[in-house]
């Protein structure tokens, strides 16, 4: 019996992708550098090299400067060999990018949908769209990929959606759908997560090895880097502090629990907020009338609007305890503030790090960062 760790030809697709990665994320790179970065050996990282070359995945772009004899020739990834296709699921939009392998935007586009609908409809609009942008790629160029962000709990194995409470989706085979359509390869995974790998690939996190991505806005996530390292979990649920228990037999939550932390400091909760206390704030101009959201309930505060002032206060009270918590359990180097919420960051910021620095940590030397 054959074991699969002695595949030669396993350990040669394996070597192939450690280049690959190495000159995509570190280019222009030397082929020297590329044999000590991966502790492979020169003449296996300059075969890998030519292939590449040939394929046009790779291509020269001139001379690092020489510490003595030959000065080394430098590489570069071919960031316009294909494009990928990335989407956004939102609670009532689809958000469309078109991009170079280096993320680069070609085209956007975002399509709005009612909130409520049901999958089929909006995988159908998903499928529509994604055909109107294959036709925007650049003439003898192909379409490498696609990758889908969606809130809730998501089988990246799988790629199926296994729950969203925000979309009120269950059991969506989101991958299956789209690979049989287009026949390419389709990554799923939670939309908080794939906004960590961007910062921790192009972002804050590059200089980062341990941090965390909190969303601040319709909802409160969290995506986890350990060891540069995006920590899933057991089957991707890792990162779920929106739905950490904050107050015992408390507000119930959209995931069915009482007291979460998104139940309290979410959009949905400054809106509650906002009608059953608007009687005792005589002067409160908030128009109940509109469509509020933490951006609308920013602008009266702006204005003054004390309704508006506490209500975000009161929220970033809540997150700040849950960012305590956060700290307590991982002690992360930096926690990056996101999301939509944080338009308000003059009002949010001063008190959640008023109650953040009392953490386990703040004798140590060392302090947990707060990034926007």
């Amino acid at each position: 019996m054959k074991l699969r760790i002695g595949n030669k030809e396993l350990i040669k697709d394996i070597n192939r992708s450690l280049v690959i990665n190495e000159i995509r994320m570190n280019g222009p790179i030397s082929r020297t550098d590329i044999s000590k970065n991966l502790n492979l050996g020169l003449s296996t990282v300059t075969n890998i090299v030519e292939e590449l070359e040939n394929q046009n995945l790779v291509h020269e772009v001139g001379e690092a400067d020489s510490t003595g004899g030959r000065k080394p020739i430098l590489l570069e990834f071919n960031y316009n060999y294909g494009y990928i296709i990335g989407i956004k699921i939102e609670e009532n939009n689809l958000i469309f990018a078109l991009t170079n392998l280096k993320s680069e935007i070609i085209e956007k586009r975002v399509v709005p949908f009612k909130k409520g609908t049901n999958s089929n409809t909006v995988l159908n609009m998903v499928v529509e769209n994604i055909e109107k942008l294959i036709t925007k790629i650049p003439y003898n160029k192909n379409l490498m990929g696609i990758g889908v962000a969606v809130s809730g709990l998501v089988d990246q194995q799988k790629g199926k959606l296994i729950y969203s409470g925000m979309l009120n989706w269950s059991n969506v085979e989101i991958g299956n759908i789209l690979e049989n359509k287009f026949n390419v390869p389709v990554y799923i995974d939670n939309d908080v997560n794939a906004y960590t790998l961007a910062e921790l690939w192009y972002g804050h996190g590059r200089e980062l090895n341990n941090f965390i991505v909190v969303t601040y806005g319709s909802g409160i996530g969290s995506g986890i880097v350990i060891n540069k390292k995006l920590y899933t979990g057991d089957f991707g649920g890792a990162g779920e502090i929106g739905h950490m228990v904050l107050v015992a037999e408390g507000r119930k939550c959209e995931c069915g629990q009482r007291g979460c932390l998104e139940a309290y400091a979410s959009e949905d909760f400054i809106v509650d907020y906002i009608r059953d206390n608007i009687k005792m704030y005589s002067e409160s101009k908030i128009d109940l009338t509109e469509d509020l959201s933490i951006e609308k309930v920013y602008e009266y505060a702006k204005e003054g609007d004390m309704l508006a002032i506490d209500v975000l206060r009161l929220s970033a009270k809540y997150l700040g305890y849950g960012l305590l918590s956060v700290i307590n359990l991982l002690n992360p180097s930096t926690i990056i503030l996101a999301g939509e919420g944080m338009i308000a960051k003059d009002i949010i910021l001063p008190v959640i790090n008023d109650i953040v620095k009392n953490n386990f940590f703040k004798m140590h030397e060392k302090s947990t960062d707060k990034s926007i």
